[in-house]
């Protein structure tokens, strides 16, 4: 299981950090979900049932709405601090340049979805996940899944202002 478990960090890090961070709001937040969810699981005395990858993204998601409730003032207001999956992703000064407003519109986009709607995203396009994993990971029946995602894709459209063109 150990191995199994290594494998898939080395695999989907950066899609558990991104599913942590959409969740948190906060990178260190984020980075302490991954591995608070990977120690849960490391410290379990048995192996998952089903697909190993989604039972890690349940985790890690797991663990990161556990942060974001011990982090959660007592008046239920949001930290300041609070931060985009987006933020600094911008690796070619060139293209950060020319693609920034666009890049500000889709992180504000994304980062207004629902939270159900936006975990199926993150997990769909930042995490490689299929449906059918998305769908274990959330406890969900897969057409719940896909049709959040739809939701997700088209209430993003409709905020880029991008209509249906035939």
């Amino acid at each position: 299981m150990r191995r199994r478990l290594e494998r898939i960090y080395l695999e989907h890090r950066q899609g558990l950090f991104t599913m942590a961070l959409a969740i948190t709001r906060c990178p260190a937040a984020a980075e302490d979900a991954v591995q608070e969810g990977f120690a849960r699981l490391w410290a379990a005395e048995t192996a998952p049932r089903g697909d190993s990858v989604a039972y890690v993204f349940a985790s890690v998601r797991n663990a990161a709405i556990d942060q974001s409730r011990r982090r959660r003032p007592a008046s239920g207001v949001e930290q300041p601090e609070a931060a985009s999956i987006y933020d600094g992703q911008e690796a070619d000064p060139a293209t950060a340049a020319m693609n920034g407003e666009l890049v500000r519109r889709v992180a504000r986009a994304v980062d207004s979805l629902p939270d159900d709607q936006r975990d199926v995203v993150v997990m769909r396009i930042y995490g490689g996940l299929t449906y059918a994993q998305i769908a274990e990971a959330l406890g969900r029946p897969l057409p719940t899944v896909a049709g959040r995602y739809r939701l997700a894709l088209e209430r993003l459209r409709s905020q880029m202002g991008g209509g249906d063109e035939r």
